[in-house]
């Protein structure tokens, strides 16, 4: 369960790091060719780098095809932040398919202990 918390945390530290990139993609700052740099997306950068290593403490003791399953959970925190704090419009089908990624995590990981 340990591994799986850690997981789930790399998630949502996932998910602030495409919503820094989001931000960060209008925000002033200068530019690298296309590429925009400011605080906001180095923030978004400092985020990827925690996720991916709390994912791989996790990794270290857990399995994978308990653990990976869960980071599709960071397109549902994406979903849900970009809902509320960007006020993006989301459709019935977007939650179908927000309630079909859940139903696959539990399903994945709970085949993956039972299996």
């Amino acid at each position: 369960m340990k591994n799986e918390a850690l997981v789930v945390t790399a998630t949502l530290f996932t998910a602030v790091a495409q919503l820094s990139f989001k931000l960060g993609a209008n925000a002033q700052g200068f530019y690298i060719g296309p590429f925009p740099v400011n605080v906001i997306v180095i923030a978004g950068f400092l985020a990827y780098g925690i996720a991916a290593l709390l994912f791989l403490h996790a990794l270290r003791d857990g399995q994978l095809s308990v653990l990976y399953p869960i980071w599709s959970l960071s397109f549902v925190w994406v979903f849900l932040a970009s809902s509320m704090l960007l006020k993006e419009t989301v459709t019935l089908l977007n939650w179908f398919g927000i309630i079909l990624i859940m139903a696959g995590v539990s399903l994945a990981g709970r085949g993956a202990k039972n299996g």
